[in-house]
């Protein structure tokens, strides 16, 4: 891991900041920029996410979620990933294969009596090349995400909503919500956007 440009420290102590600021509160997103050669970006983010001490936080997370991935017994699954600082709830049911994100567990909030299918992801960071991304995740109780699904950070699904396999989960989901396939899903939340865009 190359060594950062001195005159990336003071932009890296502001964003450590900020995202400590954004942690410690309650908006559903943050975003910081990553102004820096593809050979120091992966760098300056460790530098911002998992600095000193942090990285071996993270490093344990990650085993924790490899192991409960692996796991089929749900209810150990689920102790496993309240382990390292998941918020779940009573009754919550996660199918083999579905990964928790162990970048930020504490962002990750599943309401009671949740079922969640096979496979689904549901990730609190992204990056894209220019820009690192945090959101927080919140299910409500009673939701039901299909299997392979994938939620991204910054999204809350309603209590009772209930999101076919394969989805992409990219925006809020109303509580009560259903639909059968993710192309009616996705035209459904659409439409929503749309009109929330027009309110």
């Amino acid at each position: 891991m190359s060594m950062l440009p001195p005159e990336l420290s003071a932009l890296v102590a502001r964003n450590r900041a900020e995202l400590a600021a954004f942690l410690g509160g309650t908006a559903m997103k943050f975003e910081f920029a990553t102004p820096c050669t593809p050979r120091d970006r992966i760098a300056f983010i460790y530098a911002v996410v998992f600095p000193g001490w942090q990285k071996l936080r993270f490093y344990w997370n990650f085993l924790v979620c490899r192991i409960a991935r692996s796991v089929d017994y749900s209810p150990l699954k689920v102790l496993l990933y309240r382990s390292v600082g998941f918020r779940i709830g009573r009754g919550v049911f996660l199918s083999p294969d579905v990964i928790l994100d162990p970048h930020f567990p504490p962002l990750i909030e599943i309401g009671d009596y949740v079922v969640i299918g096979w496979g689904t992801h549901l990730f609190t960071h992204e990056f894209d090349g220019g820009k690192y991304r945090v959101g927080r995740i919140r299910i409500g109780a009673g939701a039901v995400i299909g299997g392979f699904s994938v939620v991204r950070g910054g999204v809350v699904i309603g209590e009772d909503a209930r999101i076919a396999s394969t989805c992409i989960v990219y925006k809020d989901v109303p509580s009560n919500y259903y639909l059968e396939t993710a192309i009616v899903l996705n035209r459904a939340l659409l439409d929503i956007y749309r009109e929330e865009r027009r309110a």
